[in-house]
């Protein structure tokens, strides 16, 4: 996506065994070693599957010699069919002012890749098309630019689909066909729409790392690629080609480092496809809702009963709403999940010697699906029996295509603690600037009701009824008139139906709010009015039959 925005990456990993990958990939998107070979399944076999190979020299740094790469060719011919799914996507985005939630930021202008799949559909980053208010497409090879729509948006996994109505957008195309997870030091090809200018650009690179990372744009952890190809802005969205078939979508790159890029590989892709197809719109990826940590210590494997040959990670906590709660128990040791043995250090088998964070399991599992885990506890093995659901945050991570909530009184303003909120007011290391108890409210809490909020007193705007708390802000609101709230909408309503003389507000720190209720109530209009806004709260706490 070619904005000011930077954009940090990390990354996961998928595990290719078919018991996790049963069901989950169409055949009409995989392309087998047989048919790539001889060139079947709709695609061109003087591209796919190839004998004709080059070399690519890269310098070793380290040692001064060069190594040599084998790369497969890509014939003029088939180059044309590599280019043509691929098109520029133009949008134009306005994202909320989470300081003054009653207004929007202006508006900004950006451009992204995205790639042709099967049904009339476009494929892009969830970053590229996020608080959009307008998306064109242009194909490769049109000066003309057609109207497209959201059909789909999955920001943990930063995907997104798009359609274009207009039929004769749709006249000449072909989708791309999917392939599978490249192995480490095998070539691939990134094609889209970087800054530098108009046209198309194609960049080469090799697989140097397949590992589980945070996404940057929902700091939520998936398998990504890392390769030496340069990612900049504007290529976020475009395929990476392996003999002519998408093997990943280019979304991210390493800040302050060269030519490191890092794109979504093909489970991640299917995984968001299939559950659009199961549940009809993007759930989410499921996730086991416990706090864990590794059993290497001796002394600690003696005291929870754990034999030599025993191996597994201990569990801490597990979270209130979470898919664990009421099966698994503090002090618990999972050894294995659906007969996938866990290592002291927390990792499982991944491929060709490889291993990965055991969570990886769960990132091939949809919600509701059932998981079996091995546990040994108080030293004795069980057997127990899930159902995975999504993890419940008590802050939460993104608020894309959604206003932020907000309730003024007073000149008080009332907002819902979000990371957006964090970020808008301390920047990018709000973790290191904000208040310490907002930073382990957004960290390390977790909800214990499904609609539980963390409700901060944002601001206070100066009027004469507010005077003497003006200087208060990001502070936790905790009760009304002594009685606690779980959300916005309870804080909302407890002020409103206040029928006391006074108004009493307890924060954190010990901190008390007190006003004369009529007064506060009769202040509303012309503080409202002193700076512009329209109404003293957001229409998701509005009452919508009035």
């Amino acid at each position: 996506m070619s904005s000011s925005d930077d954009r940090l990456v990390q990354i996961d990993e998928y595990r290719s065994t078919s018991s996790h990958n049963s069901g989950s990939i169409p055949d009409s998107m995989i392309v087998t070693p047989e048919e790539a070979k001889n060139g079947t399944n709709g695609m061109n076999g003087n591209g796919v599957g190839s004998d004709v190979k080059k070399r690519r020299l890269l310098h070793d740094h380290s040692s001064g010699s060069c190594i040599a790469i084998v790369t497969p060719e890509v014939k003029p011919s088939d180059f044309g069919r590599l280019l043509k799914p691929v098109v520029k996507i133009f949008a134009t985005s306005s994202e909320p002012n989470y300081s003054m939630p009653w207004q929007m930021k202006k508006q900004k202008r950006s451009t992204s890749s995205g790639f042709i799949i099967s049904g009339r559909r476009i494929m892009t980053n969830a970053h590229a098309v996020a608080n959009q208010t307008s998306i064109m497409i242009r194909k490769y090879g049109d000066a003309k630019k057609y109207l497209a729509k959201v059909l789909h948006v999955g920001h943990e996994c930063d995907l997104a689909v798009l359609t274009v109505l207009q039929p004769e957008f749709w006249e000449d195309v072909e989708a791309v066909k999917f392939g599978g997870i490249p192995e480490l030091q095998e070539a691939v090809t990134v094609v889209g729409y970087p800054t530098g200018g108009d046209n198309i650009s194609v960049t080469t690179g090799v697989v140097s790392r397949v590992d589980i990372t945070t996404y940057a744009h929902s700091s939520t952890k998936l398998l990504a690629i890392q390769i030496d190809a340069a990612i900049n802005s504007g290529n976020s969205g475009g395929p990476a080609f392996k003999d002519n078939l998408v093997v990943g979508i280019a979304f991210e790159t390493l800040i302050d480092a060269e030519n490191i890029g890092y794109i979504i590989p093909l489970p991640i892709i299917l995984h968001f496809l299939e559950d659009i197809k199961r549940h009809g719109r993007y759930v989410g990826f499921c996730d086991l809702g416990v706090r864990c940590q590794p059993t290497e210590n001796d002394q600690l494997r003696a005291y929870l009963g754990m034999q030599p040959h025993d191996t597994g990670i201990l569990v801490n906590k597990t979270e209130p709403l979470g898919s664990a709660a009421g099966v698994l128990q503090k002090l618990d040791v999972i050894t294995a999940i659906d007969d996938v043995n866990i290592a002291d250090d927390g990792t499982i088998p991944f491929r060709n010697g490889e291993r990965i964070s055991f969570r990886y399991v769960f990132m091939s599992k949809y919600v509701g699906d059932k998981c079996n885990l091995k546990i040994l506890r108080g030293g004795k093995s069980q057997q127990v029996e899930l159902i995975l659901g999504l993890p419940e945050a008590l802050v939460p991570a993104h608020l894309y295509d959604t206003l932020p909530s907000y309730f003024i009184h007073a000149g008080m303003v009332f907002t819902a603690l979000t990371r957006p909120y964090l970020r808008h007011q301390w920047g990018k290391d709000w973790d290191k600037k904000a208040p310490i108890k907002l930073c382990d409210k957004a960290t390390n809490g977790q909800k214990e009701h499904p609609d539980e909020e963390v409700v901060i007193l944002a601001q206070v705007l100066a009027a004469e009824t507010n005077m003497g708390y003006q200087s208060l802000s990001n502070l936790q609101v905790l009760a009304v008139n002594d009685k606690p709230i779980r959300n916005l909408r309870e804080l909302s309503q407890k002020i409103e139906g206040n029928s006391e003389k006074y108004l009493k507000l307890d924060l954190e720190f010990s901190r008390t709010i007190l006003l004369h209720a009529q007064t506060a109530k009769n202040s509303d209009i012309e503080i409202l009015a002193q700076h512009s806004i329209s109404h003293h709260k957001s229409i998701d706490l509005r009452d919508q039959s009035l």
